[in-house]
This record gives structure tokens, sequence and C-alpha cells, in this order.
């Protein structure tokens, strides 16, 4: 009998504990499409506690600094963060997709709804028109559109560093 409250105890940990979620802490390297269909590539630095994620970037090449959060449930990764440089401060980028060991891949809504009326943005004036404002067509939905091309991927890697 005790046999059996052991098992039963030990198996109800097993499923119900953070414990065997996998640790992605640690830094990596993000490859996407601008909304004006150039590569991109920057670092992310994930912190993870157990399903929790903390999410920050220093080095994108339009949006500058982002910080955000996110969640891993089992392999399927949320992650939304928010530009807080000068420039684009308050677009976002909303991640989702799986993990697979070292990689992860998916795809990436822009948002531009927290984008500070200040930033000089508007209008597609910043420069590469990361956000897609205004004349500049791109991704401000957050969709795939791309503007006149429509062939803009919105799909996304990374390789943990």
């Amino acid at each position: 009998m005790r046999k059996v409250l052991f098992l039963t105890t030990l198996l109800a940990f097993v499923l119900t504990s953070s414990v065997w979620a996998a640790d992605i802490s640690g830094t990596w390297t993000v490859t996407m499409k601008s909304p004006q269909g150039q590569d991109e590539s920057f670092d992310l630095a994930i912190q993870s506690a157990g399903e929790n994620l903390t999410v920050t970037c220093s080095n994108h090449p339009v949006l500058q600094t982002m910080q955000g959060s996110g969640t891993l449930k089992g392999d399927a990764i949320k992650m939304d963060i928010k530009s807080t440089g000068q420039q684009m401060a308050g677009v976002g980028l909303k991640f989702t997709g799986k993990v697979t060991g070292n990689n992860m891949a998916g795809t990436r809504e822009i948002d531009t709804s927290g984008m500070s009326s200040g930033s000089g943005a508007a209008g597609g004036g910043a420069p590469g028109g990361a956000a897609g404002g205004g004349a500049s067509g791109g991704a401000a939905g957050g969709g795939a559109s791309g503007g006149a091309t429509g062939e803009i991927s919105d799909a996304w890697t990374a390789v943990k560093k």
C-alpha cells in the first residue's frame, strides 16, 4: 500500500511540476524580415523562471532597446516585447512559436498601437521604418501584408548562443 501511495504522489508531482519545463535562459539570436523585406537579426536575452520569461534586447537595428515578458508551456513559446528606445518607443513585437532544443521558430506580429505620438515614427519617418507606419505601407497591422509587395514574411527563427 505504501508503494502505491508513493508512486501516486510521485506521478502527481511529475505531472504538475514546472521543474521539468525546459530552461531556455540565455542569449538567442533572432532572424526575421523587416517590414521592408530586409533581413535583420538581433539578440534577445531570456531569463526563465518556470513557465514565465523575462525578455530584453539592446541591439535591434531600428527599435534599439526592448523589454517584455513571455511564457513557455511545453515547447510552445509566446513573447511580447516593446521598444523602450527613444526613437520608436512603444512599438511591440509579439512572437509565437515552438522551441526545439537550441532553436526556436514561429511567427511574429508588429504592434504599433502603443507607440507614443512624440516618437517621430508616424508616417514612416524613422530610419528603416520598422513600424511600417504611414506612407511606407509595411506590416503595421502585424500581418504579413508587407505593403505593396504583399510578400513580406512574418516568420522568425532563433538560435541559442
